[in-house]
């Protein structure tokens, strides 16, 4: 795929966690809008290249569609006539009803992605502007803090320092306000999106079903199966992100934010509050090694991607583009 643009702006989410990660040592009440942007690590670069993918799809069933429609016409009743002709009539008809139930949904799917790229995008750019906001102001309490060793300035720089970590507190926490509401609003799109997106394939493989594809099923079924090894390392991946932004946080531990496995639910616990910057401070560092270095080469170390603990587990097993995915591939390798 080539470069569409927006994969830069994975390196500017994670610029977007260092500097939002550095500034909350200094201005404390930053460590919640640190929790957002480290949950909110991605590529929407990726999902473009995908969305692009499904539009290739939609291409080819739209050729094959035209294809169908051709074969129809190319033979009049005056050449081919009767039982024979009847049933490959209906045949032809059926495949066409199949190939265009599943445009229909590489076409839901291709725009859906699309969007989702775009909201990503859009919200990677606030939470870096955000970002650069507070650490800005961190930088110049910094500054202060070394000015205040000065004897002749400390009277000042003492001065400056109070207002401008109140001033900063309470900046910090209107920003941290505006992107936790937006973060709830990509949110509830992208649940709504996927709910809709699932909805979208039983139809269409109903669909296939009914227009006589026996096998949509089977070839459904057998996808789910292999893909539960997958399924199993993204939910322990996103439990330990989870739980990492628990600990940045610095309220709790565990509970209903853990989601559950099957009717188990975790335990919740709270973090008493002399120990709360502790949590804080060590969620930060071990978010920073999941994170990784922006424009560190991808598969290094510091490049990071996905969270620390669990990662020699996430990262075995077979990568996409096994036996049975380049055999159902509807873009086979030209």
């Amino acid at each position: 795929m080539a470069d569409n643009g927006l994969s830069a702006l994975e390196n500017v989410a994670k610029a977007a966690y260092w500097e939002a990660t550095i500034a909350a040592f200094f201005i404390p009440n930053a460590w919640s809008m640190v929790a957002i942007i480290y949950q909110a690590q991605s590529n929407p670069g990726q999902l473009w290249d995908a969305a692009d993918e499904w539009y290739e799809v939609k291409e080819r069933l739209v050729a094959a569609d035209k294809e169908v429609t051709a074969q129809l016409k190319a033979l009049s009743e005056r050449d081919w006539s009767g039982k024979d002709r009847d049933l490959f009539d209906k045949k032809l008809h059926d495949y066409q009803n199949q190939i265009r139930v599943s445009y229909a949904f590489a076409v839901a799917v291709h725009l859906t992605l699309k969007i989702m790229a775009m909201l990503i995008a859009m919200f990677i750019m606030m939470m870096w502007a955000f970002a650069t906001i507070i650490f800005i102001y961190a930088m110049i309490i910094l500054v202060l803090l070394g000015l205040m060793a000065i004897p002749v300035l400390n009277t000042w720089a003492t001065a400056a320092h109070a207002s401008v970590k109140s001033q900063a507190t309470v900046i910090t926490g209107q920003l941290y306000m505006i992107l936790k509401s937006a973060a709830a609003g990509l949110e509830t799109f992208g649940k709504g999106a996927a709910a809709t997106l699932g909805g979208l394939m039983a139809i269409d493989v109903t669909g296939q079903m009914l227009t006589g594809n026996t096998a949509a099923y089977l070839d459904f079924g057998q996808a789910a199966v292999n893909s539960w090894d997958d399924v199993a390392k993204g939910h322990l991946a996103l439990l330990e992100q989870k739980l990492t932004g628990q600990f940045m946080k610095g309220k709790k531990l565990g509970g209903a934010d853990l989601g559950a496995i099957g009717k188990y639910k975790f335990p919740m616990a709270k973090i008493p509050k002399n120990a709360r910057p502790w949590f804080e401070r060590i969620g930060g560092v071990k978010g920073a090694f999941d994170v990784g270095v922006p424009g560190a080469e991808e598969g290094t170390f510091p490049a990071g991607g996905s969270p620390t603990i669990t990662r020699p587990v996430t990262g075995l097993g077979e990568k996409y583009g096994d036996p049975f995915v380049e055999r159902t591939d509807a873009l086979p390798p030209s």
